[in-house]
Formats: structure tokens, C-alpha cells, sequence
């Protein structure tokens, strides 16, 4: 167990305050995003809501993602804190290994790092996207609509998916071309051996 000195304990709780500060910062543009939406979509819904309902549209939004934004930035600073030398060295590889990349490599990295986020805003974007598109159309009733933009939606999705599987193969060639790489725990542990001094023999 390490025991924290006050300094370490006040940087740590300013970080937080900082962190949390960001986050509910955050928060409140989603809840402000949120509430124009549902009063410029359903205004008459909106006017018959309840003072409980309108404040819980303004403050659930901004606890949750400034208790996110707290708990990852506490996170964040143990690991500077008390891996900070290995993490620099790890960045310094990360850099070094990045600048031996091709430019196609060097997209690829990007987008498949953020994979994830960019598929799921993209599958977002399209369902949003298909039902705008199809709501245009002053003939068809509702159902009709949901059925058109659920088929809109899926065909996108599948070719998310596709993109998917064909970065998954690149990754895994882009992957063969490179020396296998050691286990962070391992390197990690090692960093720690060199760093112990060496205790004497005893006699």
C-alpha cells in the first residue's frame, strides 16, 4: 500500500475538481442539445412536462458525464503519477514506430483506433439520416416510414460491418509485418527491476 503526502493528495483533488469541471461543462451542452431538441420536436409535450422532469433533463445529463469526466481524469493521474517515466517511454516507442509508417498505414492506424466511435456515429448519422430522408415523403403513413428507414439503416449497416471486416484484415497483416510485441505488464515489471537498488549480499 503507498502512502500519499498532502501535496500529492491536493494535486490529486485539484485534478479532479478540474476534470469534473470539464465534464459537467460537457454535460450541460448535451442537456442544453437535448432540451432545444424536445422543445423545438414536441413542444407540446415539452409544455406539459413537469418541473421535476425539465430540471432532470437539465441536471441527469451534467452529473453523469462530469462523474465520467472524474472518475477517467482520477484514473489518469495515477497513471502519470506513478507510471509516468514508463508511459513516457512507451510514447517515445508509439512516436518512433509511427514515423516508420507509410501514409496509408498512418490513416489506417487512425481510423482503426477510433473505429468503434466512428462506426457507431455512423450508424447513428444513418438512422437519423433515413428517417429524415424518408419523412419528406407526404404520402406514406408512419409505419410505411419506419419500415423504409429501417431498410435504409440496415443497408448501411451492413457496409459498416463490411468496412469493419476489412480493416480487422489489414490490421492483422499491417500486424505480421511488425517484430511481435512484449506484454505491457511484463515491460512494466522489468522497468521496475531496474529502477530497485541492488541490496547486498550478505556474507
Amino acid at each position: 500500500m503507498k502512502i500519499i503526502d498532502d501535496e500529492e493528495k491536493n494535486a490529486h483533488w485539484n485534478h479532479l475538481l478540474k476534470e469534473g469541471a470539464k465534464g459537467c461543462l460537457v454535460g450541460l451542452g448535451i442537456s442544453a442539445f437535448l432540451v432545444a431538441g424536445v422543445k423545438k420536436r414536441y413542444p407540446q409535450l415539452y409544455a406539459r412536462m413537469n418541473m421535476s422532469v425539465k430540471a432532470a433533463m437539465w441536471v441527469m445529463p451534467t452529473i453523469m458525464v462530469g462523474a465520467f469526466y472524474t472518475d477517467d481524469g482520477s484514473v489518469q493521474f495515477d497513471e502519470d503519477m506513478y507510471q509516468g517515466e514508463y508511459k513516457a517511454k512507451l510514447r517515445r516507442e508509439k512516436g518512433e514506430a509511427w514515423a516508420r509508417l507509410s501514409t496509408p498505414d498512418k490513416i489506417f492506424t487512425v481510423v482503426n483506433g477510433n473505429k468503434y466511435k466512428i462506426i457507431l456515429g455512423a450508424w447513428a448519422g444513418s438512422m437519423w439520416g433515413s428517417w429524415h430522408l424518408v419523412n419528406r415523403d407526404r404520402y406514406m403513413t408512419t409505419a410505411q416510414k419506419a419500415v423504409q428507414a429501417r431498410v435504409f439503416a440496415q443497408a448501411i449497416t451492413v457496409a459498416l460491418l463490411m468496412g469493419t471486416l476489412l480493416l480487422s484484415m489489414h490490421e492483422r497483416k499491417l500486424e505480421a509485418s511488425q517484430p511481435p510485441p512484449v506484454p505491457e505488464w511484463k515491460r512494466f515489471l522489468e522497468e521496475q527491476q531496474l529502477q530497485q537498488p541492488q541490496q547486498p549480499k550478505s556474507q
